[in-house]
């Protein structure tokens, strides 16, 4: 069964929670009455969070993390896998660990997004060699604490490499396809990338283990034009057995996004796969 998650700041405040930082529990609140099943949260680092009594508040409300955001940190911070300085690669290293530590009492998986951005000129298999080794050892610490890692498919204005599903499936082959790793992707990026939408998701196969909705203008879905039922169903006839978590914009406004998630995805629940799958007309990419 896919379950449903929306993002929500616990720490700083981020452009994809509808709530604050400050509101983190009113956060948890909505979640739990618009019917999601678990939140997916930022935390950019360890300094005012106790992840024990995140955990309680979470389980306070029936609910479930299924993923640690970890982006903020490379905005914040300038945190890189790809620094060219060593100390910042190790401080990005550690923040990794620190992030799987905390996933390991969540249950949840760690996201790499934009942690793997290089922020200098790159071509494409230099940036997989140094991306692999600076993912190495904290593959090696997840592998040891039972956590799976998802790298994200990010399009290719934010991110100088892996920017579709095919790129990502063959730098998941290239690192040794570990079993604890797998693919975030996410609708927004790939209605730039990704020419079919049906054939990536069949490409990833079991490697796509988390997904990430917001419509066409990264906008709440309905107010651009992908057709989610269509993805839903794509998902459903693929066997996907991940979670879908809510990442868009508060566009068009946070009171959207809060009022309109629980009928949203009420009605992606409600779907099956009997209707017409998507055509090769469908989902060109609108770059």
């Amino acid at each position: 069964m896919i379950k449903f998650s929306a993002t929500l700041t616990c720490q700083y405040d981020a452009i994809f929670s509808p709530f604050s930082a400050t509101d983190f529990h009113l956060g948890l609140a909505w979640l739990k009455k618009s019917g999601f099943d678990a939140a997916e949260l930022c935390i950019a680092d360890y300094n005012d969070i106790d992840i024990q009594t995140i955990a309680k508040a979470l389980a306070r409300q029936g609910l479930e993390c299924t993923t640690i955001a970890s982006g903020q940190a490379r905005k914040r911070e300038g945190l890189s896998l790809l620094a060219k300085d060593p100390v910042v690669l190790q401080r990005t290293q550690q923040r990794i660990y620190r992030h799987i530590d905390a996933a390991a009492i969540l249950g949840s998986y760690v996201t790499i997004g934009s942690l793997r951005a290089a922020g200098y000129p790159l071509n494409a298999e230099h940036y997989r060699h140094l991306l692999a080794q600076g993912l190495s050892p904290c593959l090696d610490y997840a592998q040891k604490c039972g956590v799976t890692l998802i790298i994200e498919a990010l399009n290719r204005y934010e991110m100088e490499h892996l920017n579709n599903a095919a790129e990502m499936v063959s730098f998941v082959d290239f690192i040794g396809a570990p079993s604890h790793v797998g693919i975030l992707w996410d609708v927004f990026h790939a209605n730039i990338e990704d020419p079919h939408f049906a054939s990536a998701i069949q490409l990833m196969g079991t490697r796509l283990r988390h997904v990430h909705f917001a419509d066409s203008n990264r906008a709440f879905p309905g107010y651009g034009h992908l057709s989610f039922d269509d993805i839903y169903r794509q998902l459903l006839h693929c066997g996907y057995q991940g979670a879908i978590s809510l990442e868009c914009l508060n566009r068009p406004s946070a009171e959207v996004v809060i009022e309109e998630s629980g009928p949203f995805i009420q009605r992606l629940r409600q779907l099956s796969v009997a209707k017409p799958l998507m055509s090769k007309t469908q989902y060109q990419p609108q770059c």
